[in-house]
């Protein structure tokens, strides 16, 4: 009996060790995570095409950016439209985070201002990507609008200081001489130019004129800038 217990003794003891081999003897096996590697010839294709994406976006923002100008008609926090010279509306929208600069032209100067700072009827010139009827505005700018213009003298008011003007083609302008308008004539012997009044303007001579336009003009009305006279008696030497 005892022996008979011994060996069931043994038995179970052998069990558990074989048992326990099996378990110590398993190893577990991890699969390595293989990184592929990127030849520099790889790399090199790989940023030679960036590059040539990025210059065609470049292209085509060069292509489209091109400049608008005209008169405020109507503006919201973040766009104005405004109305060009061929009465044609466009929109100007302002991007956000400083994108957009404006300045203020006063002569040969400028001054950085704000987008609050531009009002209806101000005369805006707007460069950026132009899609369709509206511009993504780099730059605006305010300014001042002239017109420039030349023609016959065809009468002088003294009694207001007007003269009208009948241009190449037919259109009439009323030009009202301010005491800053700049009067100049052609001396038909020297051919300098001279400073003159109003009462050495006279009908049938030639006239070039630069007036300023403020949007609310009617019948070609314009206070002028600047006149130059040619008298009539140039073109019959």
């Amino acid at each position: 009996m005892r022996i008979k217990l011994i060996h069931c003794s043994i038995v179970t003891l052998l069990i558990g060790l074989f048992a326990s081999a099996t378990v110590v003897g398993q190893t577990i096996t991890l699969t390595p995570t293989i990184t592929p590697k990127i030849t520099t010839t790889e790399e090199n294709a790989i940023q030679d095409l960036k590059e040539k994406v990025a210059n065609k976006v470049a292209e085509i923002r060069k292509k489209n950016n091109k400049a608008i100008a005209g008169r405020v008609t109507d503006r919201s926090e973040s766009t104005v439209k405004i109305k060009n010279s061929e009465q044609n509306d466009f929109n100007i929208k302002f991007q956000d985070s400083g994108l957009t600069k404006y300045y203020q032209i006063t002569g040969a100067q400028q001054k950085e201002i704000s987008s609050e700072d531009i009002k209806k009827d101000d005369y805006v010139i707007a460069t950026g990507v132009i899609n369709d009827k509206t511009i993504t505005a780099n730059s605006v700018f305010t300014d001042k609008q002239f017109l420039a213009g030349d023609g016959k003298i065809s009468e002088v008011k003294a009694d207001d200081y007007t003269i009208k003007v009948m241009a190449a083609d037919k259109t009439v302008y009323t030009l009202s001489i301010e005491t800053s308008t700049k009067q100049q004539i052609v001396n038909i012997k020297t051919l300098e130019t001279e400073r003159i009044g109003f009462s050495k303007i006279k009908e049938g001579d030639s006239i070039h004129f630069v007036v300023k336009v403020n949007g609310d003009e009617k019948n070609n009305e314009y206070s002028t800038e600047k006149i130059l006279i040619v008298p009539q008696e140039y073109f019959m030497k």
